[in-house]
């Protein structure tokens, strides 16, 4: 009784669709890589999306596969679709290592810049043609979105240049994107309107049952970043040195779920921060409260699981009306603590160590120690704060 025929190089086998309950569908196939051995591939509903019959599983599901289609560098020449060259380019990224939001960006870019220019060749990727397309993607999907397309189209043409595809990169001579109305950027709180804004915090109803009271005062005595705050343990806590170490990131990765990586947004941003008076009094209660459950991280959500950093920010947005401070986002907190410290007089890079700064200038990156504790920090929040309180 003759078998299953066998699968040639790049092609799939029959797509199923297995639900997992919830309107969740697991979509699995066999698959023959470039190496010719057949794998299993499998790709989960997106979290958060009512998926019925299981079809954007296996839509997901395809798309991995199309990846993995992707034109090696030995592979790539003048007739290569630009499509497929991108896709080759994110393949290398995430071999590098590129951060899972970061990945999820960019693919999301490339399915729009797939409709403008995704069908052309590299040997008519023109700097005019890319133009037009790159133009037509900012008028329909903000510029933002074209910026990031705009990389991709940098990379993976500049992956062309190295192979001899092309004599030069077309993307150098595109003209810049720019935005008609430029990110104004957070303001900066002083420190008598942070003083006012603890005091609110611990009044508002709103802010007790959602557990933003402590979170919030966590942010505007460290100016760490929301996806950093949600990621601290209580291991990372010392009470007696009255430290907080910064030791990764709380994020979103597509068809995963929230994970918690031992990294931040930077090398840089792996540090140790001293604490002010009042952000101590606060951990010290918390440590007294029993931990929900087992991941040991400061501020789950209310199941005991990783707290999602875009949840924490609708939350915010939700009270801050009422605190007073409507314009404020987690952002916020990190710009008051630079301003602190800049009007206090202290250096640039007592800036930059306090917040994981990467680089502030060449001569302070090679003459000045990096990774510092600055316990000043502490105490002029610790004096801000005080002088609304007395």
């Amino acid at each position: 009784m003759a078998g299953r025929p066998p699968l040639r190089i790049g092609q799939h086998g029959k797509i199923k669709r297995i639900p997992l309950g919830g309107d969740v569908f697991l979509a699995r196939c066999r698959y023959r890589d470039d190496d010719g051995i057949v794998r299993i591939v499998e790709r989960r509903s997106p979290i958060d999306v009512r998926d019925q019959h299981g079809k954007i599983a296996e839509e997901e599901l395809l798309n991995a596969l199309e990846a993995r289609r992707a034109p090696s560098e030995d592979e790539i020449d003048s007739d290569t679709l630009i499509s497929a060259l991108c896709k080759s380019y994110l393949a290398r990224l995430e071999e590098e290592g590129r951060a899972a939001t970061t990945m999820s960006t960019y693919e999301f870019a490339l399915k729009k810049l797939d409709l403008k220019i995704g069908g052309v060749r590299v040997s008519e990727a023109s700097a005019g043609r890319i133009d037009t397309a790159l133009r037509a993607m900012s008028k329909q999907h903000g510029p933002t979105m074209a910026r990031q397309a705009k990389t991709i189209l940098r990379g993976a043409l500049g992956m062309a240049v190295l192979v001899g595809a092309l004599s030069s990169n077309p993307v150098n001579d595109v003209s810049r994107i720019r935005s008609k109305n430029p990110p104004k950027g957070a303001k900066a709180l002083e420190g008598g309107q942070l003083g006012t804004l603890l005091v609110a915090l611990g009044e508002s109803e709103y802010c007790q049952s959602n557990d933003l009271v402590d979170p919030i005062t966590l942010l505007i005595a460290t100016g760490v970043r929301r996806s950093e705050l949600l990621a601290v343990r209580r291991q990372d806590i010392d009470l007696k040195a009255g430290t907080v170490a910064i030791t990764g990131k709380v994020v979103r990765v597509k068809g995963v779920g929230l994970k918690r990586f031992d990294t931040t947004k930077s090398e840089a941003g792996l540090r140790t921060i001293p604490l002010p008076r009042f952000a101590l009094d606060m951990l010290e209660k918390r440590a007294e409260k029993p931990c929900l459950g087992k991941l040991d991280v400061i501020f789950p959500s209310t199941a005991g699981t990783l707290r999602d950093p875009n949840n924490f920010g609708k939350q915010w947005r939700k009270v801050r009306d009422d605190l007073g401070v409507a314009e404020s986002t987690s952002h916020t907190f990190r710009k008051s603590v630079a301003t602190l410290i800049d009007d206090e007089g202290l250096s640039a890079r007592v800036g930059a160590d306090h917040l994981g700064h990467r680089n502030i200038s060449m001569t302070q990156d090679k003459y000045m120690t990096r990774g510092r504790q600055h316990s000043e920090v502490a105490d002029l929040l610790d004096k801000a704060v005080a002088i609304n309180n007395e």
